[in-house]
C-alpha cells in the first residue's frame, strides 16, 4: 500500500516503530491464556487440574478483558494509547513473575484475571494508536496487522513452547515471555504516542463517545464469534494429544493454522479497505460461515479420519483469525470518530464471550466424556454470529465517508500518515 506523504505527516519509520510495538503488545499481551492453551497438558499434569479448571482460567483472563472493557471505553481515549499499552505490558509481566515463582491454580487464577483487565486498555489502546497513523482508507488494514499479532504469538508459542516447557518447564517460559513483555513496555514507552487523541483541524466535529443505534447487534456478533472460535486455540492441542497425536505434532498442526492466519487475515483486511466499509460486514457472515464448515470438520475428524479433523482446524482457524480483524473493523467502521469507545465496547461481548467458551467447552466434555457436545456447541454459536452480521449489514449502517476526512490524528495537530507498504 502506498500513499503520497503529506507535509505535516508522521514518517513511515515512526508509523512502523507504533505497528510493530501494539501487534507485539496484541501477542504478548494475552500470552498468559496462550500459556494454558498451548502448555495445557503441561499445566493440567503439573497442578493436577481437570479439563473444566484449565478452560476458567482461560476463561477468567477474557472474562476480565471484557468486564473492563465497559470502564476502558471511558477511559481509554483520555489516557492516551501510550499509557494504556505500556500498562498493560507491565502488568501481564507481572502477572506471569508471579505465576511462575508461585505456581498453582489459585495463582493462576489471579494473574489471568489481572492480566486480562490489563488487556482491555490495550486492545483499544492500540486500536487508537494504530489508526491515528494511518489513512482512514487503510484504518482496517492497520488494525488488521496490529491484531495479527494474537495468532503471530500463538504460532511462536505452539512451535517453541511445547519442546522448551519439556527443557525448563511451564514455569520457564512463563518468565521468558515476561521478559518479552518487559522489553516492549520499553519500547511502548519510548515509540508510541504519548498524547490523548484530538480531532484535526477543519474535520467535522463528532460528537465524542456516541455510538450508532443497534451497535448492540456488533457486540452481539462479536461474542458468538469468540464463543465459536476460542476452543480452537484454547482446546486444539489437548483434543489432538487426547487422540493419540503427540504433543511436537498437535503443536505444529496449530501453529500451521495461526501462521497462515496472521497473512490471510491482513491480506483479507486490505481486500476489505478497497472495497470500503460498506460491505465489511457481509463479509463477515461468509467468513463466519466458513469457520462453521471447518469447525464441522474437526467434529466430523475426531470420530474419523485424523485427516479430516487437521484440514479442518487450518480451515477453520485461518477463517476464525480473519473473522477476528473483521470484527474489530466492522465495529470502527460503525464509528470512526469514537474509535477506543467502539472497540472498548465491542470488546465487552467479544471477551465475555471468550470467558465462556472454554469454561463450557471443557465442562462439557468432563459431563459426556467426549468433544461431541463441546464441538456442537462450537458450531452453533459460529452459525449465530454469522447470523448476527447478515444483521448488522443490514440495520446498522456505517456513517457516510468523507474523502479527506480523518477526523483523529494524537494531540499536536500532525495528519495521520498516508500508508508506506506493509509487509509481513
Amino acid at each position: 500500500m502506498r500513499g503520497t506523504r503529506g507535509a505535516a505527516t508522521r514518517p513511515d519509520s515512526s508509523r512502523l516503530a507504533v505497528l510493530v510495538v501494539c501487534t507485539a503488545a496484541m501477542g504478548l499481551g494475552c500470552t498468559p491464556a496462550f500459556l494454558v492453551g498451548y502448555l495445557g497438558p503441561d499445566v493440567r499434569s503439573s497442578l493436577d487440574l481437570s479439563g473444566a479448571q484449565l478452560g476458567l482460567l482461560v476463561g477468567l483472563f477474557y472474562g476480565a478483558t471484557g468486564v473492563t472493557s465497559m470502564v476502558a471505553s471511558r477511559f481509554v481515549d483520555p489516557l492516551g494509547p501510550r499509557l494504556s499499552i505500556v500498562g498493560d505490558q507491565a502488568l501481564v509481566a507481572v502477572a506471569l513473575v508471579a505465576a511462575a515463582l508461585w505456581p498453582g491454580f489459585g495463582t493462576l487464577a489471579a494473574a489471568s484475571a489481572l492480566a486480562g483487565a490489563g488487556y482491555a486498555f490495550a486492545n483499544a489502546g492500540t486500536s487508537i494508536a494504530v489508526t491515528s497513523v494511518s489513512r482512514p482508507a487503510e484504518a482496517g488494514t492497520a488494525v488488521a496487522v496490529k491484531t495479527a499479532g494474537i495468532p503471530l504469538g500463538a504460532t511462536v508459542l505452539a512451535l517453541a513452547g511445547l519442546p522448551l516447557a519439556g527443557v525448563i518447564g511451564w514455569e520457564g517460559v512463563a518468565l521468558v515471555l515476561a521478559g518479552l513483555l518487559a522489553l516492549n513496555t520499553v519500547a511502548g514507552a519510548l515509540l508510541l504516542p504519548r498524547a490523548r487523541v484530538r480531532r484535526v483541524a477543519g474535520a467535522p466535529a463528532p460528537v465524542v463517545g456516541r455510538l450508532p443505534a443497534r451497535f448492540g447487534w456488533v457486540v452481539l456478533a462479536s461474542f458468538f464469534y469468540v464463543l465459536g472460535s476460542q476452543p480452537l486455540f484454547s482446546w486444539l492441542v489437548i483434543t489432538l494429544v487426547d487422540a493419540g497425536v503427540s504433543r511436537p505434532a498437535a503443536g505444529a498442526v496449530s501453529a500451521t493454522g495461526t501462521a497462515l492466519g496472521a497473512v490471510v487475515m491482513v491480506l483479507a483486511a486490505r481486500r476489505a479497505d478497497r472495497a470500503g466499509p460498506g460491505r465489511r460486514a457481509l463479509t463477515a457472515a461468509g467468513v463466519a460461515g466458513t469457520a462453521v464448515v471447518g469447525t464441522a470438520l474437526v467434529w466430523a475428524g475426531s470420530h474419523t479420519l485424523l485427516a479430516v479433523l487437521v484440514v479442518g482446524a487450518v480451515v477453520a482457524i485461518l477463517a476464525d483469525l480473519v473473522g477476528s480483524g473483521f470484527a474489530h473493523g466492522v465495529a470502527i467502521d460503525r464509528a470512526p470518530h469514537a474509535v477506543g469507545r467502539a472497540t472498548a465496547v465491542m470488546s465487552s461481548g467479544y471477551y465475555l464471550g471468550a470467558l465462556v467458551s472454554p469454561l463450557a467447552f471443557g465442562a462439557a466434555a468432563d459431563l459426556t466424556g467426549s468433544y461431541d457436545a463441546s464441538w456442537a456447541l462450537t458450531v452453533g454459536a459460529m452459525t449465530a454470529c454469522g447470523l448476527c452480521f447478515l444483521v448488522v449489514q443490514r440495520w446498522v449502517r456505517p456513517p457516510a465517508a468523507e474523502p479527506g476526512a480523518h477526523p483523529w490524528a494524537p494531540a499536536g495537530g500532525a495528519a495521520p500518515a498516508p500508508a508506506g507498504s506493509i509487509r509481513g
